[in-house]
């Protein structure tokens, strides 16, 4: 036990100078920590998956949170699933809330429409004041068609504000097996 103090010591003379005061860092600070959010929700998750589906209150996934799609040749259509698992603080309880989920590329435009609903949760009978509740949604996406290779997102907004965003990549891979090398050039 006595190494540690030694230790704790050691570190505390070894310590570099103090630094001059940069005003800046609080008053940055300050501001990030009084800024109200627009939004009381937020996602405790947001991701894709091959197939997802909501049964008695819990998301079951298959192939989930990948970010990267792999095809020969574009334009394709693309199906697959979203998740999102909301939580809704206590205060935030018996109100309605409107929820969109887009799809952009890499240029911010809209792309395959969008998802619109909106959900209010109630409080349960086993709450505590202060409990949040958690909504989990999963919507099927069918058919969606990614024009060429790239960069895309699946935005999910709640009460007109961004909550969280999914980034994938689209990529273009050569079709078929490789070439191998021509072997009658060896040795010329």
């Amino acid at each position: 036990s006595g190494d540690v103090p030694r230790l704790w010591i050691r570190r505390t003379v070894s310590s570099p100078p103090p630094r001059q005061f940069d005003h800046s860092y609080y008053v940055r600070y300050l501001v990030c920590m009084t800024e109200l959010p627009s939004t009381d929700l937020h996602a405790a998750a947001f991701f894709l998956a091959d197939h997802a589906s909501v049964e008695s209150g819990k998301v079951y996934a298959n192939g989930a949170f990948w970010n990267r799609l792999n095809f020969p040749t574009y334009p394709t259509m693309v199906s697959f699933s979203v998740v999102a698992v909301i939580v809704v603080p206590w205060r935030a309880h018996h109100q309605i809330h409107r929820f969109t989920v887009a799809f952009e590329d890499a240029d911010g435009a809209v792309i395959g429409g969008q998802f619109e609903g909106e959900f209010q949760v109630g409080t349960a009978f086993d709450h505590r004041v202060g409990d949040d509740s958690i909504v989990p949604l999963a919507m099927p996406v069918s058919n969606i068609v990614l024009e060429r290779s790239g960069d895309y997102s699946a935005v999910l907004t709640i009460d007109g504000a961004e909550i969280s965003r999914w980034r994938f990549g689209a990529v273009q891979y050569a079709a078929g097996p490789p070439t191998p090398p021509d072997s009658s050039h060896q040795g010329s």
